[in-house]
C-alpha cells in the first residue's frame, strides 16, 4: 500500500512491554511510549492508581490523567490485584475506537460516519475536531493496519494510534500527540 520501510514496520508493531503484578504494585518494563510515566518509572504503586478498565482492549490502568496499556494476558491477576487493593473498576468509553473506525478493514459508509459522529459529539468533540484527528493519523493508521498485514476489522484503539504515530513524530511532537490521545481517551459524555 505504502512504501513503509522494514524499520518503520518494526516500530509500528512494538509490544506494550512486560508486566509483573506484585502484592501492592505493578511493574512495567520496556513500555514503548516515552512520554508515559511507565516509560521511566517502572514501578506503579497501588496508591497511585486511580482506576482499572479490564474490559478495554488492551486493558488500562489510570494514573492521574494517563492511561497505561496492559496486555489482556494479565486480566485475572489485575482483577485480583484491584479487588485486594480496593481499586476502582470502570468501563471507559472507547472514544479512539470510534475515531479510528474509517481505518479498519471493513466498509465505512456515510451512514456509519454519521452514527459514529453523533456518538463522538456526545463526548464533546466537534465534527471539525474529528476530521482533523482523522486527517492527522490517516496515513500512519493505514500503514499500521495494512502495511503490517494486521488487517484489523473490529477495533483500533488509543494504543494502536500511539504505536502508529511513534515513527512519524520526533520526541517533542510525539509528547504533544500523546497528551492529546490521553485527553481524548479520558473524555466523558457531556449533557
Amino acid at each position: 500500500m505504502f512504501s513503509t520501510s522494514k524499520e518503520e514496520l518494526e516500530q509500528l508493531l512494538v509490544p506494550l512491554g512486560t508486566c509483573f503484578i506484585g502484592e501492592d504494585f505493578i511493574q512495567v518494563k520496556n513500555y514503548p511510549f516515552e512520554p508515559s510515566i511507565a516509560y521511566n518509572q517502572t514501578l506503579i504503586k497501588k496508591e497511585d492508581i486511580v482506576d482499572f478498565d479490564y474490559d478495554a482492549q488492551p486493558m488500562t490502568i489510570r494514573i492521574k490523567n494517563e492511561l497505561i496499556f496492559i496486555s489482556v494476558e494479565h486480566k485475572e491477576a489485575l482483577i485480583h490485584f484491584a479487588d485486594k487493593n480496593k481499586i476502582k473498576i470502570v468501563q471507559r468509553p472507547a472514544i479512539w475506537d470510534l475515531i479510528l473506525e474509517p481505518f479498519l478493514d471493513t466498509e465505512f459508509t456515510e451512514e456509519s460516519n454519521k452514527r459514529v459522529t453523533r456518538l463522538l459529539v456526545k463526548y464533546g468533540l466537534t465534527l471539525e475536531q474529528i476530521n482533523q484527528l482523522r486527517d492527522e493519523v490517516e496515513i500512519q493508521m493505514l500503514k499500521y493496519n495494512f502495511d503490517t498485514t494486521l488487517w484489523e476489522w473490529c477495533s483500533l484503539n488509543a494504543s494502536d494510534v500511539l504505536k502508529a504515530m511513534r515513527p512519524k513524530y520526533n520526541q517533542i511532537n510525539f509528547r504533544i500527540f500523546y497528551k492529546k490521545v490521553m485527553e481524548i481517551a479520558l473524555l466523558s459524555q457531556t449533557k
